[in-house]
């Protein structure tokens, strides 16, 4: 930890998201000067025109998102590790996949964090990170999913393709069923997730890290 505020920077493509983690990190007494980027470009770009004589000083921590737009956070660690040389790098994603966990450690992240997770425990992880201490705050190993969700391999396979924005007549096609099969599967995932229409849905998978990131809005699909 350095002796002045520690300089964070939040890296990723959903604005409203890193509005809302900057709104909670500024709480830690330890934390200075936030910046902000979209993607893995634009966060090494911000090092060129922010070094570390000015502009709140050297990054010293990264809260980096996995899926970004060109280079996803896994690939862009190298270059990150680059721009930023004294920075500790902690993952914070919807998705806390047992396999994401562990190719964060061996990408040598300090940390992964749920996009669900609580201020206080975000909070907490940043302090700890911050003493150079490793916080992987998820699960190890997989287990039920919250709240008594349980989605069968198929209605995960329908869930997937429902996050890409795809109508029922095309997920039947690619998982070889028929339309009102499909219809099927998506009422029972709602049932399941609690809601009754596929945006709730997708919104509270993303929460529960069933899916990782929300498609852009392509327009409406076909009714369930």
């Amino acid at each position: 930890m350095p002796a002045r505020p520690a300089h964070l920077l939040l890296i990723d493509d959903h604005t409203l998201f890193r509005t809302g983690l900057r709104l909670i990190v500024q709480e830690h007494p330890e934390v200075g000067a936030i910046s902000e980027a979209g993607s893995i470009a634009e966060a090494c770009a911000l090092a060129q025109r922010t070094p570390a004589s000015g502009g709140g000083g050297a990054v010293d921590l990264v809260l980096l998102d996995i899926m970004l737009p060109g280079m996803n956070g896994f690939d862009g660690m190298p270059s990150l590790r680059k721009a930023f040389p004294q920075a500790r790098i902690v993952f914070v994603s919807a998705s806390v996949a047992p396999d994401g966990v562990r190719e964060a450690r061996a990408r040598g992240a300090d940390g992964f964090l749920s996009k669900s997770a609580s201020g206080n425990d975000i909070l907490q992880a940043i302090g700890a990170v911050l003493a150079g201490q490793p916080c992987f705050a998820v699960p190890a190993s997989s287990g039920p999913l919250p709240d008594g969700v349980a989605l069968t391999p198929r209605q995960r396979d329908v869930l997937r393709l429902l996050s890409a924005g795809k109508p029922n007549k095309v997920i039947a096609r690619q998982l070889d069923l028929s339309e009102s099969t499909v219809r099927g599967h998506v009422t029972a995932i709602f049932a399941q997730l609690g809601v009754d229409n596929r945006s709730a849905a997708l919104l509270r998978a993303q929460h529960l890290g069933l899916v990782d990131v929300l498609p852009a809005y392509a327009g409406p699909a076909s009714a369930a």
